[in-house]
């Protein structure tokens, strides 16, 4: 009877561990999904917030990009449009932030692949976006490519996939 407790408390033991260990040092596609979660909740907003909620906001939204990103949107009503660097993607967020009533974000079935080099990864999903009170929602293949800057993963290139329609 004493094995059979000392055999369970020794699994209860180890399997403890193992989720500490997984818990506070988490693989690098867990921490890059995590970033990129949290990009959609700050993308996600109500039409009650507040003009200096917005700026903040927009300000956060830039948090997430490197200095020298690539941002290459594919809307089917507007085009194709290219944003170089994070000065031009802060002017798109402030202009963003400041004219949609509301915006719903989810990011869904990422997938993201890490370099050999542990230091630039490359995540492809589908983002679901709601803007106001529409029924309606757009949809569009997403492909981020990060790199990971002074112990953060930052956005170094973001494109939309074309899908065959």
């Amino acid at each position: 009877m004493k094995i059979v407790v000392r055999l369970f408390l020794l699994a209860a033991a180890v399997a403890l561990g193992w989720w500490l260990w997984t818990a506070c040092f988490p693989s690098p596609e867990k921490v890059v999904l995590k970033r990129l979660q949290s990009l959609a909740g700050l993308l996600t907003f109500k039409s009650d917030i507040s003009n200096i909620g917005r700026a903040s906001r927009a300000s956060d939204f830039i948090g997430f990009f490197s200095v020298d990103t690539e941002v290459v949107v594919d809307v089917p009503e507007l085009g194709v449009h290219t944003l170089t660097g994070r000065d031009e993607v802060r002017e798109a967020a402030n202009g963003g932030f400041a004219t949609l009533p509301s915006l719903a974000v989810t990011f869904l079935d990422a997938t993201a692949r890490i370099g050999p080099d542990k230091q630039t990864a490359e995540v492809s999903c589908t983002l679901r976006a709601t803007v106001g009170n529409e029924k309606d929602f757009g949809v569009q293949e997403m492909r981020f490519k990060l790199k990971k800057i002074e112990g953060t993963w930052q956005i170094t290139r973001a494109e939309t996939v074309k899908t065959l329609r």
